[in-house]
């Protein structure tokens, strides 16, 4: 995740309407914020209210006070001391929750803390490579972890599976249970059946209440990782695109006109534009070679070098922002800002899907980015007056 923030840091202005974007190395919240909320940084720290949509994208990220809405947080540690009034959906490498949430937990990461104090209003969605409960599930709760400690109340229904599961709290519905290894210690209550498999010998003790725990062969994993693996990407693959949503939005927020244009001159001379975008991607390299192998150029050479390499990055989600202008102008739609950007979206999705296709989806991929790319260079003024190819 930490390579992500540079990229965000040049992408992200200052302020738009009904909107709050800050970035930098060092980014701390000191004043109550009364409206959405979009930050990245290395180290990011929320001390004041925010009476919105908290985005968070950081190494470092501390909430200590209040949000409204919802949150979407990134970044390598996490940690929660506030109270959210909405859902949370957060990504890291260490993760600590540790004050309430009115909506949904939805949770990724390779360590993953929820607190005593914890108490979610909604159901939790949670993966990791170690995952720790402590709290309080008011709805049902789903796990797929290499291990899963469960120390706390779950008001619903409990579906955990991964590599090791261990409960020692309460689980007020029905559950399910698989893992190569399940521990059940004193304090673990089940209020309805359980349904379990496990390659080992589980005592239950006494900890069923009603109903009876019930060996299910069905619930049996070849490998003691797929569950979890599969949930977790099913996670990341919700927090890739909400990622690209951002980009998406970013993109279009500061180069509207830039790519308003370049949506429109798709319209003509597709071949001479398909041209320029092509010699961009052939040509930029051999630049940056150049200039680097003299020592008068080195830096503006790796200056061009990282600059064809955010290009290069980005050039799925700028395209897809593009495409989506040209049909806004193609069809006289009259989009707004946010329809454009969700438009864009679904285009970003269905350029991703056609790129896993070998050879062709490939080529076509070439060519749209070529495309684009030479939209885009036709329709940037490099001088006060004329424009790539001559035209004003």
């Amino acid at each position: 995740m930490k390579k992500l923030f540079p990229v965000l840091c040049l992408l992200l202005p200052v302020l738009a309407t009904g909107q709050q974007l800050q970035y930098g190395r060092q980014v701390n919240i000191d004043r109550p914020v009364h409206e959405d909320l979009y930050i990245a940084g290395g180290t990011v720290t929320i001390n004041a209210p925010v009476h919105g949509d908290l985005v968070v994208a950081g190494g470092k990220v501390f909430i200590n006070d209040s949000v409204t809405s919802d949150i979407l947080v990134a970044g390598g540690e996490i940690v929660y001391n506030g109270y959210a009034g909405d859902d949370i959906r957060c990504a890291g490498g260490q993760l600590r929750i540790s004050q309430p949430i009115a909506g949904d937990l939805v949770i990724t990461g390779g360590t993953v803390h929820v607190e005593r104090a914890a108490v979610i209003g909604g159901s939790l969605l949670a993966s990791g490579g170690e995952l720790s409960m402590e709290g309080t599930v008011k709805g049902y709760a789903r796990s797929g972890s290499g291990s899963l400690k469960m120390n706390g109340i779950i008001n619903g229904a409990l579906d955990a599976r991964g590599g090791e599961v261990s409960i020692n709290g309460r689980v007020g519905g029905p559950s399910t249970l698989s893992a190569r290894q399940i521990n059940i210690g004193p304090s673990a209550a089940f209020e309805e059946e359980v349904r379990y498999w496990s390659s080992g010998k589980t005592d239950f003790r006494q900890s069923v209440k009603q109903g009876q725990a019930v060996y299910d062969e069905s619930l049996e994993m070849d490998d003691p990782n797929w569950m979890f693996l599969g949930f977790a990407s099913f996670l990341a693959l919700l927090w890739y695109l909400a990622v690209a949503f951002l980009f998406i939005l970013l993109i279009q927020y500061l180069f509207s006109t830039t790519v308003q244009r370049a949506g429109a001159a798709i319209s003509s001379n597709v071949p001479k534009l398909m041209g320029y975008g092509f010699l961009f991607l052939v040509l930029t390299p051999i630049a940056v070679a150049i200039a680097i192998a003299s020592l008068v150029g080195l830096p503006l050479g790796l200056l061009l070098l990282i600059l064809y390499i955010l290009v290069l990055m980005l050039a799925t989600a700028l395209s897809a922002v593009v495409i989506a202008n040209w049909l806004n102008s193609r069809y006289e739609k009259h989009w707004g800002m946010w329809r454009l950007v969700w438009v864009a979206l679904g285009i970003f999705v269905i350029l991703k899907l056609l790129s896993l296709i070998p050879f062709v989806g490939w080529l076509v991929m070439l060519l749209v980015v070529c495309l684009v790319f030479g939209a885009i260079l036709s329709r940037i003024r490099w001088g006060r007056r004329y424009e790539v190819g001559g035209m004003k």
